[in-house]
């Protein structure tokens, strides 16, 4: 402060008495009460500056400093900064917030840690002694706690008379850390459970040709001895060529009118003191197990503009014709009981293997027809499992899963109901049926006497399209199954979809009437004859795979069994029994 200012603020009024207490005397004198009175005023001057640098001197006497400390985290950016020394301003002024936060702690931005941090509520304002601020006391940003920097706030009153302080500011609310999102915890995989290593089957023996041709034979009679004498187990022995086999054989019949019966055989023998066994397993053929079989030949009938899509058996030799536009085609294994096929009507030169593409399979012995079924009882009441009609009556199917009937010949309504599952529809004896119409749904239907077809009858959903079709139909009769006349089934094609057994003869009526289309039967179709069908219809028998797994409701089955399933091959077996014996009969080796 300079020294000019101090002289003039003290006490003036002292000055101007003492001044006016002088009396007028000579001129010397006065200067000599001059000089004295210019020494008492520099010396009360220097009096005054005296007690007033004694009373700085004083604690008492210093500006009162204040100092507010507020927890403020700017992150670890600020663990390197250093906060200067603390001054009181000599002539403090009224500064802006804005520049007294400024000055109190440089602007940095402020950086949420990876990890969130509790923030210390704002300390209460601790008076702080001038020794206490002083420079080396203040501590520096990086010996802040947690690397959190103070924000200072000083007021200090004024040395003139009216001291002015400076209002402390409020501080500024640091921001909440946003709270990091809590990661969800990763799902612990799943362990794959270790798949189970299958059980490696002890290398196996392939079987000679010879010797599975034996075995063959042998349990194919074995089984079909088994089946004439209604034992579900035997245990058969066969010596070939100084060695020895045992077959054990289980008969499954099948669980209901549409399932097919199967057998297990086990065969075992030893070889060089090893025990070795082999399994197969076996199907009985239903009768719509073929595309055709015949049983007896009309000698006017020959096979000419026909094609077999599936297999074909006949109880006889086979006789085929054909010239230079057509020839038979047979596109699936031929089989016959008898030496091989004739010759009838010909023109130019055809080689066997045009018409009997999937092979041809001579004495394969005889398939009998059986002349009576097995059918539930009739009844007469709707929903039951048969309905039996005792005159000629009309059948009709209908796509939503009905039936209608009608009686021939009699005027009046047609009755309609629903199907069972499975439906049967008998005539009674010597009543003929006729039918025609869309099948939805699985059905039988069997005359003793005659089944006429009048229309095609398909399938409300073809099998062809669908492989998971399921309606099924199949026409049984004991004597005939016929193909009216022209008239009635109009001209064009007629399409046949299902199971035909006629076990007297399968007839197309006015088979020499002109050309009309092609007769299709997709199914099976099996007869004791076939009538011509030409110049009619050219003809087409397309098997349905369907029938390998399934038969219409009680449709009649072969005394013919098949291998389904056999890896021929020897494996070497243990020592626990085979089975328990049943007995029967050994057949004949071959």
């Amino acid at each position: 402060m300079p020294t000019s200012a101090l002289g003039n603020a003290a006490a003036p009024d002292a000055v101007d008495a003492f001044q006016m207490g002088l009396a007028a005397e000579s001129p010397n004198r006065r200067i000599v009460w001059a000089g004295a009175a210019s020494a008492g005023v520099h010396l009360l001057l220097l009096l005054t500056i005296g007690v007033a640098s004694v009373e700085s001197m004083k604690p008492s006497s210093a500006p009162e400093l204040r100092v507010y400390v507020e927890s403020q985290d700017r992150g670890r950016e600020d663990e390197h900064d250093r906060a200067g020394p603390v001054e009181a301003p000599a002539a403090p002024t009224t500064d802006s917030r804005e520049e007294l936060l400024s000055a109190a702690a440089p602007s940095r931005s402020r950086v949420v840690g990876s990890q969130p941090r509790t923030v210390a509520p704002p300390a209460l304002p601790v008076p702080v002694t001038p020794s206490e601020a002083s420079p080396g006391n203040v501590p520096s940003g990086s010996d802040s706690p947690s690397g959190e920097a103070a924000v200072l706030t000083t007021t200090a009153p004024s040395d003139s008379e009216a001291p002015v302080s400076v209002t402390s500011v409020t501080p500024v609310t640091p921001v909440t850390p946003v709270a990091p999102v809590t990661p969800v915890a990763p799902v612990t995989p799943v362990t794959p459970v270790a798949r189970v290593a299958p059980v490696a089957q002890p290398a196996g023996i392939d079987i000679p040709a010879v010797q599975r041709s034996v075995l063959t034979r042998w349990v194919m009679q074995a089984a079909e001895k088994l089946r004439d004498v209604s034992l579900r187990q035997a245990r058969l022995s066969l010596m070939h060529e100084g060695r020895q086999y045992v077959a054990l054989l289980e008969r499954h019949p099948a669980a209901d009118s549409m399932d097919l019966e199967r057998m297990t055989v086990e065969i075992t023998t030893e070889e060089n003191g090893r025990r070795l066994r082999t399994q197969l397993e076996m199907k009985r053929l239903a009768f719509s197990h073929f595309a055709q079989l015949v049983d007896r030949q009309d000698p006017e009938v020959q096979f000419h503009d026909d094609e077999i899509v599936g297999r074909f058996h006949s109880n006889f030799p086979i006789e085929v014709g054909y010239d230079r536009a057509v020839a038979p085609r047979f596109l699936s294994l031929v089989t016959t009981a008898g030496a091989g096929f004739t010759l009838g009507t010909a023109e130019g030169y055809r080689q066997k293997d045009e018409i009997f593409r999937g092979g041809l399979a001579t004495q394969a012995g005889r398939i009998p027809l059986p002349g009576t079924f097995s059918l539930p009882d009739s009844g007469t009441g709707g929903g039951a499992p048969g309905r039996s009609f005792g005159h000629d009556t009309r059948i009709t199917f209908y796509p939503d899963g009905s039936y209608g009937w009608r009686e021939l010949g009699v005027a009046g309504p047609e009755h309609r109901e629903l199907m069972s599952t499975p439906a049967y529809i008998l005539g009674g004896r010597n009543a003929a049926l006729a039918v025609h119409g869309t099948v939805s749904g699985k059905v039988l239907v069997y005359s003793p006497e005659r089944i006429v077809i009048e229309g095609s009858l398909i399938y409300a959903h073809d099998p062809r399209r669908a492989a998971e079709a399921g309606d099924y139909l199949g026409l049984l009769c004991a004597k005939d199954i016929e193909i009216a006349r022209p008239d009635v089934t109009g001209r064009g094609d007629l399409e046949i979809q299902a199971a035909v057994y006629a076990r007297r003869r399968f007839v197309v009526v006015d088979y020499d009437a002109p050309r009309s289309g092609t007769l299709l039967i997709l199914g099976s179709l099996t007869a004791g004859s076939l009538s011509a069908t030409e110049p009619r219809y050219a003809t087409r028998y397309e098997f349905d795979k369907r029938l390998e797994y399934e038969r219409p409701p009680g449709f009649p089955m072969t005394d013919r069994y098949e291998i389904e399933s056999w890896d021929t091959q020897w494996r070497e077996a243990g020592d626990e029994p085979s089975g328990p014996s049943a007995g029967g009969a050994s057949p004949p080796s071959g």
